[in-house]
């Protein structure tokens, strides 16, 4: 003898294969809306804009050139555990927009943008600061690993690369942007 379902059973398993199929949609979405990001964080570049204006995209090498690389401290905190001050390596944002003779007076805003979508903002007085806004390459001499090791705590290097964007006078390291693509001045 056949049992008939519970209407709310058969409720219920509509509401859930609704959901997945709108997570689909939403994935396929993103996928396809991302895809640009993917390809140059694969490439291993940097888009640098202007405004609406594309300035170029360049590898961290071709950046190194036009604003040498330097040394710098600042505090990485993992979740639950203790802040630990390390040196880093990396390009000074201020010196980087000065080398590409980037008008920086009427300049409010930084975003940075990373190869998962995420968008971080950073004022003016932050990227004038000197010694403050890097992009950076390496920790305690070692390049960061590429990607999102959520692991990374417990190894010498950080994840997040291969590029990080590190603001060295923030005291618990939660304004970095990992795995970056963009930098645009507004």
């Amino acid at each position: 003898m056949k049992k008939i379902l519970k209407k709310q059973t058969v409720i219920a398993i509509i509401i859930i294969a609704t959901l997945a199929v709108a997570f689909g949609a939403l994935l396929a979405v993103y996928l396809v809306e991302n895809r640009e990001n993917r390809e140059i964080y694969e490439e291993q570049k940097i888009r640098v804009l202007v405004g609406e204006r594309l300035l170029g995209e360049y590898t961290y090498d071709e950046l190194s050139a036009l604003s040498t690389e330097e040394e710098f401290r600042a505090v990485y905190k993992p979740s639950g555990k203790p802040a630990i001050e390390r040196s880093y390596s990396g390009i000074a944002l201020k010196k980087l927009l000065q080398a590409m003779q980037i008008d920086v007076s009427d300049m409010q805003y930084v975003s940075f943008k990373a190869s998962d979508g995420r968008q971080m903002l950073y004022t003016a007085a932050d990227v004038l600061e000197d010694g403050n806004v890097y992009i950076a390459n390496k920790v305690e001499g070692e390049y960061f690993n590429k990607g999102i090791d959520p692991l990374a705590y417990n190894k010498p290097q950080e994840d997040g690369g291969p590029y990080v964007v590190i603001k060295a006078n923030d005291s618990v390291s939660q304004n970095r942007v990992k795995l970056l693509v963009e930098i645009c001045v507004t």
